[in-house]
């Protein structure tokens, strides 16, 4: 949806007729009381005009460059379980499927942005413009093209076709088995046997013990991991989104009891800076280049860079960055890197945005735990330093050298 700017009007109530001959005097307390309710109408007037003018568009003559990596919409699940009263049911283009509900997710998503950034982005689509990049996954690929629908409607000229108000923009991906950079599916040998070992000692924790037995209990499989409950949480809430009735065993465990290991077994993927390392430092140094050429004014044309990835991708670069909470993202979350140039000060500096959902009508601006605010650019680029390999594939010893 986009943001609605009505404008409020003010009526005269309308007044019962009077007799001329039987004027009377208007009580002073009535005048003092009508002069303040007025008063305060037009305070209320302003400060929804100054809250309204400080968001809707984003106002900015410092901006440079946004970066925006967000979660795909709403899918159909990815998974089943053994005891499922659902596992035989049709879900509409088969598991992990982009609905349509997900589509429009990300098609409103986009057309938030466009209103947010209006006064930053050009009205119309330029191939030099702006970059996207995407998980290899069906699901993204697809919210990354419903989310360029919204943020880029074709204007007039760049109407193809009278009954379709749609202009296609490239979306670049690589295959599942060579991206590190936004889903982070590539092999990585010391990630994977760091990442088990992390995993087994999670599990084992005694306070996770009851909740396996019982889900083990009634999906009649072995759920004896975080991991494996996070699967079964995703299910248990596409279900539930789909309104479909849930088993009345689940009741005493979701989604309270489930949540807290659904979203440690998110954040186990970049738990620690070694594990953010590998899962995240292609895509920081992919950021990093972005900045610098910004910064150089080597590549002035790309003002905008679009990521469309998981809840891990989200989770992951939102770890990196120094925030340590657990965090559930939800359909369409996005984490927003801005950078700004202070022209009188020949300095830049950073600024972090997260949007936990499409409902979410303004992104929130969040301070970065390492950095002052705002932060200045050098500062940013020495933190997310120690995250970016020299050599990832040596690193991962994916190589024999």
């Amino acid at each position: 949806m986009e943001y609605d700017n009505d404008e409020n009007t003010w009526r005269r109530p309308s007044e019962p007729k009077v007799q001329r001959s039987k004027c009377h005097q208007i009580p002073k307390r009535s005048t003092t009381l009508a002069v303040v309710v007025l008063g305060l109408a037009v305070l209320s007037c302003l400060l929804g005009y100054c809250v309204l003018s400080e968001t809707l568009p984003y106002e900015s003559k410092t901006l440079r460059l946004v970066i925006i990596f967000f979660r795909h919409g709403a899918r159909n699940p990815t998974h089943s379980y053994k005891s499922d009263p659902f596992k035989n049911y049709q879900w509409p283009d088969g598991f992990g499927s982009l609905t349509n509900l997900g589509k429009l997710q990300l098609y409103e998503l986009g057309k938030k942005y466009r209103s947010y950034y209006a006064n930053f982005i050009n009205e119309e689509y330029y191939e030099k413009d702006i970059y996207v990049r995407s998980s290899d996954k069906s699901r993204c690929m697809m919210s990354a093209y419903t989310f360029l629908a919204g943020l880029f409607p074709p204007t007039e000229r760049q109407m193809w076709h009278p009954e379709i108000p749609w202009q296609p923009i490239p979306v670049h991906s690589l295959p599942r088995e060579l991206d590190n950079i936004v889903a982070g599916t590539k092999p990585c040998k010391i990630w994977k046997a760091m990442y088990e070992e992390l995993l087994a000692e999670k599990n084992s924790d005694p306070k996770f013990t009851e909740l396996f037995d019982y889900l083990s209990k009634h999906t009649n499989q072995s759920m004896h991991s975080v991991l494996d409950v996070d699967f079964l949480y995703s299910t248990l809430l596409t279900e539930q989104e789909a309104g479909l009735k849930l088993p009345e065993w689940t009741k005493n465990v979701f989604p309270n009891k489930m949540r807290m290991p659904f979203m440690l077994s998110l954040a186990l993927l970049s738990y620690n800076e070694t594990l953010q390392r590998f899962k995240v430092g292609p895509l920081l140094k992919e950021i990093k280049s972005s900045f610098e050429e910004s910064v150089r004014h080597a590549n002035e044309e790309h003002s905008l860079m679009l990521y469309s990835g998981h809840d891990i991708n989200v989770v992951g670069l939102w770890r990196t960055l120094g925030y340590t909470e657990l965090l559930e993202p939800e359909y369409g979350a996005s984490v927003v890197l801005e950078l700004h140039e202070d022209v009188e000060q020949s300095t830049y500096f950073v600024k972090v945005f997260y949007r936990n959902n499409t409902k979410v009508e303004v992104p929130m601006e969040i301070k970065l735990p390492f950095c002052d605010d705002p932060c200045p650019y050098d500062m940013f680029v020495k933190y997310i330093d120690s995250f970016i390999p020299e050599d990832w594939e040596r690193e991962c010893q994916n190589t024999d050298d």
